[in-house]
């Protein structure tokens, strides 16, 4: 059900991103993107998104789309990887007003390489679950000027889960958040720092 796995896997994030790096997907438009040029000249963070239709997901996707200035200051390539099809993808990131580089991985190949997760049914839909996809929808609907977020379709994988990496220019993992559960997101903020970290001149002003 839910594709969910029957028993609870390990997250195993990799401590260098050369499994990485020679892996090429495309954008919703089919332009092909090999995932080590994006850290090739500077930090690169990897956002990696649920099933579009989730709300977590879209949450995610929301919370690191009102930072991308910040990141775009700080130097930092972004780009948030998902599993949809190219029509479904094109169809979230309109619905959701979310204007970030959007990869995707089908097969979910990268998600297997970059040690995320596949949840029990438990862990996507489970009574934390429920209680957080209420608060994710109420909370986007009551803060002014942000952009309301609620549950979609299933219409691919529901168990995947996903997380964030940052990368550094020589190609080591310098932080790692991969979800243990549906609703277990890192925080933009918390990504932002890691990558501002790496070049810590770039926000000293020397």
């Amino acid at each position: 059900m839910l594709d969910a796995v029957p028993v609870r896997q390990q997250t195993r994030p990799p401590s260098d991103a050369s499994v990485l790096e020679d892996v090429v997907l495309n954008d919703p438009d089919g332009n092909a993107v090999r995932l080590g040029d994006l850290w090739a000249e500077r930090p690169a963070v990897l956002v990696f998104l649920r099933h579009f239709g989730c709300v977590f997901c879209r949450q995610l996707a929301v919370d690191i789309h009102n930072h991308r200035h910040e990141f775009a200051e700080a130097d930092v390539e972004l780009a948030m990887i998902g599993f949809g099809p190219p029509d479904h993808a094109r169809e979230f990131l309109r619905k959701q007003n979310v204007d970030l580089r959007l990869l995707l991985d089908p097969d979910r190949k990268v998600y297997e390489l970059a040690g995320a997760k596949v949840a029990t049914l438990n862990e996507v839909i489970g009574p934390m679950q429920i209680w957080r996809g209420l608060v994710a929808t109420i909370g986007s609907r009551l803060r002014q000027g942000s952009i309301a977020v609620n549950q979609g379709m299933i219409r691919t994988h529901a168990a995947q889960l996903g997380g964030a990496l940052v990368i550094a220019p020589d190609g080591s993992v310098r932080y790692a958040y991969l979800s243990e559960q549906s609703g277990d997101n890192p925080r933009a903020q918390e990504v932002l720092a890691a990558a501002r970290a790496i070049r810590p001149h770039l926000n000293s002003g020397s």
